[in-house]
Parts: C-alpha cells; structure tokens; sequence
C-alpha cells in the first residue's frame, strides 16, 4: 500500500433528507430521481475537481490545484454545484404530473455543501485510490452539526477557516454566520455559513448581462485559445494577483460593498499610471463568462463580455464589446467621437491582452503541468 501526502481542497456535497425520501416513497421513481440530481451534478464535479467516492447520499471529492487558492474559485465551485441541483429539481417537479410519493416528496430533498483545506493521504490498495488524514476526517465529522438548529438554514455551505485561509478571504467571528463545533480527537473547528438556496433564488430573479455576438457590437468579436480549462481561464481574468499581471496594471482596487467575494456589483479602478479605468462587474458565471460595464468619461457607458468556450484542447477566450451608451445629453452629444476613437484604439489593444493571456496560459503551465486541459 503506497501513501502519497497532499494538500488541497476537499468537499462534499451531502443530499440531505435522503434516508428519510428513500424509505416513504416507492423505490422504483424514489432511485429514478436520485439518479437524476446525481446526472446534474456529476459532470460539474468533473470540470473542476477529482470525485474520491460516493457515498449513497454524497460525493467526496478533492482537488490540489494551486490556481484555486488565494481566490474564491471553490466558492463558486460550490454555488455552481448547488445551482445544478436545485435547476435540475425545479425541473424535474415542473415537468412531473405524477402522483406518486416519491415525486410528492422530492421537494424535501436539498443539499448541503462542505469545503475544507488542509493535508490528507492518498492510498492505494488493490487498484483502489482513498483519502485518510486528520483533515478528512475533520470534514465527515462536520457533516454532524447544529447548523439548522441554530440558524433554521437547510441547503448550506459550511467553509472552515482552513478553506477561507487558502482563499485569503478573512473570518470574522462576529459574522452572524459564523460558528464553530468541537469534536474529539480533532479540536475545534470554525467555520462560515452561506445560504445556498436563497443565493440560488436570489440569482434566478436578477437580470443577466451577456453581450451576443449578434448584439450591435463597437468592434468584431475578438478570440484565441488557450492550453488551460474554462475554470482557469476565468481565474486568469479574475484572481485578483493574476488580474492585475494580465491587465498590465500598477494596482487594482476592489470595492466589494461589505462582500467578502466579488460578483455582479464589484467595482474595479483598475491603475495605470496616472490613468485609472473604473468597471463595475454586471455578471459572474465563473468557468463560463464575466461581463463588465465600463464608465468612461462624462457619462458615457460601454458593456462587454468576456467569454471561455471549451475546447478538446483547452479553452477559447472570446471577447465581445456593446456600441457605446449616453447617459446624459452631454454623452449624446459626444458618442459619436468616442466611438471612432474606441473602435481606432481597441483592436489593436484587446489582441495585444489576448495574446498576453495566451502567453500567460503557457507559462503557469508549463511551471505547473496539472494547469492544462485535460
């Protein structure tokens, strides 16, 4: 039996009222529709990380990526996991006349999500790969909680200080969110709350900014491929010590509004010189796309979106920009000289980034090979 030592993420998504769905409900569509919220999820985990074992009601996987630390990626990794559950749920009971119990009851069906940092084995006996160590066992014992009791919250994501640590997202212990269990042989462990279904909610009901190729465009679609995934792409773009080297920035500030990690409302003042270019973030799909609103200079707005299409080898990174907008009648009056001038000027330097983030995709992998596409 070999043992390999690691350190990384691990998370487990837990179906909670499982147990309970199985043994009211009749077998046959109680497995059909277990099945078909594992599909929704499955191939999720797939994208980003390595699933270690199922486990009836839950999926324990890990991932040692270093381009996922230092950044909020396995948050949006979680919120990607539950956002496929709860869709594929809605789904299912929208397109259901069944009467049965186990259709009745799939509404009581939720999920729970756990995200832990730190050092666990990997051991192989007879072809078979498990991870053992303090720290995993740390996450199945923080699956036994008081979470609901104390905050009447049932589909969660629990994120240990560990996890927040290797993300350099602070904890706050007045946080009302905030919260700690201690267990034998392991200590305490403290640990964040987020709200997964009404964030999931709340995003349903939220306008989504998508710049279409077919929208009126300021310039032609610009485009190239990378050697790394969609997840790394978006985090090329976004990571905040990766953003600024790409952008060739001095300094990038971020004003987050009281949130510890960014999405739709973040504004950038992106530095350069004595130039400072100001962009609030109009929509977060990490691993898909990120669309921005620049404010320019008296009032005039410009929309666009950064795309990451999948490919056999990697990732197309696509970049698409809106025809510019007035807010104010002084704007309306200059739009059509800023839009020669933009349409004179971005070509030129959104293929220069381009080529810079493809050049950049190269290096971070070829200093860490586990970086490229699969």
């Amino acid at each position: 039996m070999n043992s390999e030592i690691k350190t990384g993420f691990l998370v487990v998504a837990d179906i909670s009222g499982y147990t309970r769905f199985l043994a009211d409900t009749e077998l046959e569509h109680a497995n059909g529709i277990i099945k078909d919220l594992f599909d929704a999820i499955v191939p999720e985990f797939n994208k980003s990380v390595t699933i270690s074992k199922f486990m009836g009601d839950a999926i324990f996987a890990h991932v040692e990526n270093i381009a996922y630390e230092k950044s909020q990626f396995m948050i949006d990794f979680c919120s990607r996991i539950y956002d496929a559950f709860a869709d594929k749920k809605e789904l299912i009971n929208i397109n259901t006349d069944c009467e049965c119990n186990a259709c009745k009851h799939m509404r009581e069906l939720d999920l729970k999500m756990f995200l832990h940092h730190g050092e666990y084995g990997v051991q192989e006996f007879n072809g078979n790969k498990e991870l053992a160590g303090s720290d995993v066992n740390a996450i199945f014992r923080l699956m036994k909680n008081n979470v609901v009791e104390t905050t009447n919250i049932e589909a969660y994501l629990l994120i240990t200080q560990n996890a927040l640590n290797a993300m350099e997202i602070d904890f706050n212990e007045t946080d009302p969110l905030a919260s700690s269990e201690t267990y034998e042989h392991i200590g305490e462990l403290k640990f964040l709350i987020e709200d997964l279904n009404s964030k999931w909610k709340k995003n349903k009901k939220v306008k989504k900014h998508y710049v279409h190729k077919d929208d009126q465009l300021l310039i032609d679609e610009l485009s190239i491929d990378l050697c790394v995934s969609p997840d790394i792409a978006f985090l090329m773009y976004t990571k905040p010590e990766w953003r600024k080297q790409n952008l060739h920035a001095d300094k990038i500030e971020i004003f987050n509004s009281g949130k510890k990690t960014q999405g739709k409302g973040t504004e950038l003042h992106c530095h350069h010189g004595k130039e400072v270019f100001k962009m609030q973030i109009t929509d977060w799909n990490p691993g898909e796309y990120i669309s921005i609103k620049h404010v320019l200079p008296f009032g005039v707005i410009l929309h666009h979106t950064n795309e990451f299409v999948s490919t056999k080898n990697g990732c197309t990174m696509k970049i698409r920009f809106s025809d510019v907008e007035s807010t104010n009648l002084v704007s309306k009056f200059l739009l059509g000289k800023v839009r020669r001038e933009l349409q004179k000027e971005f070509p030129d330097a959104f293929k220069g980034l381009l080529i810079g983030m493809q050049e950049f995709a190269i290096k971070i992998s070829t200093d860490d090979p586990s970086l490229l596409a699969n």
